[in-house]
């Protein structure tokens, strides 16, 4: 692991990804700010007002807004905390995980199939297992880096800008949230990485079949949702109804949004009965991909030896 963590940090844009990893914590922290403020300050509430149009029209957020016209501010706090760190999460931190993992993966152990390392590893009282969750925490370090310090960070943020500290226990959870939505994030996707690392011994290789994933299933689920949007307000127009965008099956096309999915039900947004495929598919394909790996480790040390 510690290896791994040298190795990646030695480049110059994996420094410069943290560096602008940490930017949106401060964006999001201006909305912390906002609605702290004007939990006590009733100027502030009419700077909130054009912001909270933007909100999805649900009952939780048609909540927030009674709370807003009404001044109880503090009955929409968990609400628009945890909205605020679902969208740092779903938003840049997620494209910064896919760039990130991006980098570091694909050497990880397409290098030690390549260079032979294997050979000194394993020449050492060390399993495939402990091999393989070294090469898996060196990944995890700098996930948690983009996405779960700083969301802790504007969690602590939030509670230091609140009138007391009772807010501590009207939002509790939030730091569960942030580590649960953290394993959301880290697990399927470090595995899936390495997956593609150890089926070649040339990074590029790995690297192009992890950025393909992404993208190819970034572009398919926009362009068939577009179809299916484009179709949905041509019948409502036709029968006079309010135009709803809903979430639809074809989410399950990309990872991306199959992710986020269940971090909108981590954070308490959903039900698990609406993210129940989502998180089937998730642990398929972690199952899946570790499987690939171990059989991969395995089939190098037998060749070898």
């Amino acid at each position: 692991a510690v290896v791994g963590i040298r190795r990646a940090w030695q480049s110059r844009w994996l420094r410069r990804m943290l560096f602008f990893a940490w930017l949106p914590a401060a964006w999001f922290g201006i909305g912390f700010f906002l609605w702290e403020q004007a939990t006590f300050s009733p100027e502030w509430r009419q700077t909130l007002r054009p912001l909270l149009q933007g909100m999805p029209t649900t009952p939780e957020f048609n909540d927030i807004r009674e709370a807003v016209r009404s001044g109880n501010m503090e009955s929409g706090r968990h609400t628009v905390w945890a909205w605020l760190l679902q969208s740092f999460f779903r938003n840049p931190q997620a494209v910064l995980m896919v760039m990130v993992v991006g980098l570091i993966a694909p050497p990880l152990i397409s290098q030690d199939i390549r260079s032979r390392a294997f050979l000194l590893y394993f020449s050492r009282p060390l399993t495939r297992g402990e091999y393989l969750l070294g090469k898996l925490a060196s990944v995890w370090v700098y996930l948690s880096l983009i996405s779960t310090i700083p969301a802790l960070g504007l969690y602590v943020v939030g509670v230091l800008l609140s009138p007391n500290l009772s807010v501590v226990s009207a939002t509790w959870d939030l730091p569960l949230r942030i580590i649960g939505a953290s394993i959301v994030l880290m697990l399927p996707t470090s595995v899936l990485a390495l997956c593609f690392s150890s089926l070649t011994q040339e990074s590029r290789y790995a690297g192009f079949a992890w950025f393909a994933v992404w993208i190819l299933g970034w572009f398919t689920y926009g362009a068939v949702t577009s179809i299916e949007v484009m179709n949905a307000q041509q019948e409502a127009m036709r029968s006079g109804q309010q135009f709803v965008l809903e979430e639809t099956s074809w989410t399950h096309l990309s990872l991306y949004h199959t992710l986020g999915r269940v971090q909108s039900w981590v954070f308490g947004f959903a039900e698990f009965h609406d993210v129940r495929v989502s998180v089937l598919i998730l642990i398929g394909i972690e199952v899946l991909a570790l499987g690939l790996v171990v059989q991969r480790i395995s089939a190098s040390l037998r060749v070898w030896w």
